[in-house]
C-alpha cells in the first residue's frame, strides 16, 4: 500500500482539487490516525466551473474514515491572487517570456490562505498533490517546492508534497483509493480524470498538455525569481489579516515552531 513518509505531528492541510493526487494524499495523511485531515478547495474568481464535484470524493472520504476526520471548506483567494498574479499577468508574462505567473501566483495565493488557517487552528502540516511525472508543473517543480517549503516554516508549518517524497506513481494511487472504495474520477487521457474536481479556465493555456501531453517547460531561475519577487505581498497579507483580528501573530508562529521544531526567521511585514 502507498504511504506517506513523514510522520504526523497533529492535524495537517490539504490544498485538495477532488483530484486523484490529492484524493490520494488526504487518504493516506488520514489513515495515520494522528487527527483531523483539513482539505481545502480553491476559487480564484476568474472561472473555476464545476468546483462543487470536488465534493464527491469528499463525501466518500468521509463515509471511509469519518466526518470528525476529514473536514472540508471552499476558499475564496481572489483578492490575493489579484494582488500577487492577476493584476500584472501580462508584465509578468512580459518579464519572464512566459506565463506561469498565473499558475503559480494562484498556487501561492491558496497557500498563504491555508497558512492563516492553520495558524489560528495550531496546525502544524501543510500538504500538495504534486505528483510523479507531474513535475514540469510550475506549481510542482523542484525550485518552487523548495520555497514552498521555506515560506510555511516561517510560519511553523512543514510543507510536503507526499507523492514525490515517496515516490508514490499514478498506478499506486488508483490502486489505493479503488481499494478504499474512494471515486478518483474517470480515466481520461491516461492521466486526467473527470467528475471529481473542477475546471479552471485560466488553464486553459495548458490544452496541449491536457490533450496531446506537450508539456510546457519553464525556466527554474525564472521561476525562482517571481516567487521571491511576489512572496513578500503574502507576508504582507498575513500580517495585515492578524492585525485586523486583533490577533498575535508571532505568539501563532511560536506555537506551531514549538510543535513541528522548526528554526524560523522572522517573517517580513
Amino acid at each position: 500500500m502507498a504511504s506517506m513518509k513523514q510522520q504526523l505531528l497533529g492535524d495537517c492541510s490539504i490544498g485538495y482539487s477532488g483530484g486523484m493526487d490529492s484524493t490520494s494524499v488526504a487518504y493516506m495523511a488520514a489513515i495515520q490516525e494522528k487527527g483531523c485531515v483539513h482539505l481545502h478547495t480553491l476559487n480564484h474568481g476568474f472561472g473555476y466551473p464545476f468546483n462543487n464535484w470536488a465534493l464527491r470524493p469528499v463525501k466518500d472520504l468521509q463515509k471511509v474514515l469519518g466526518e470528525d476526520t476529514v473536514k472540508h471548506r471552499f476558499v475564496n483567494t481572489n483578492d490575493l491572487f489579484k494582488q500577487v498574479a492577476a493584476r500584472s499577468f501580462l508584465k509578468d508574462k512580459k518579464e519572464n517570456g512566459q506565463g506561469f505567473g498565473c499558475c503559480l501566483g494562484c498556487t501561492m495565493s491558496l497557500i498563504t490562505k491555508i497558512l492563516i488557517y492553520n495558524l489560528e487552528r495550531g496546525i502544524p502540516h501543510l500538504f500538495f498533490g504534486s505528483s510523479v511525472g507531474g513535475e514540469y508543473a510550475v506549481m510542482s517543480m523542484p525550485v518552487t517546492v523548495e520555497r514552498l517549503q521555506a515560506f510555511c516554516a516561517r510560519y511553523g508549518v512543514l510543507y510536503a508534497p507526499p507523492l514525490l517524497d515517496g515516490h508514490i506513481e499514478k498506478d499506486a494511487e488508483r490502486e489505493l483509493l479503488d481499494n478504499a472504495g474512494i471515486f478518483r474520477g474517470y480515466r481520461f487521457l491516461d492521466k486526467h480524470s473527470f467528475g471529481n474536481q473542477g475546471y479552471c479556465l485560466l488553464s486553459l493555456q495548458h490544452l496541449p498538455d491536457v490533450l496531446l501531453n506537450v508539456h510546457p517547460t519553464y525556466s527554474p531561475e525564472q521561476v525562482g525569481r517571481f516567487f521571491d519577487d511576489k512572496v513578500d505581498i503574502c507576508h504582507r497579507y498575513i500580517a495585515k489579516h492578524f492585525e485586523a483580528e486583533g490577533r498575535d501573530v508571532d505568539a501563532a508562529v511560536a506555537a506551531l515552531s514549538a510543535i513541528t521544531g522548526s528554526e524560523l526567521e522572522s517573517p517580513k511585514s
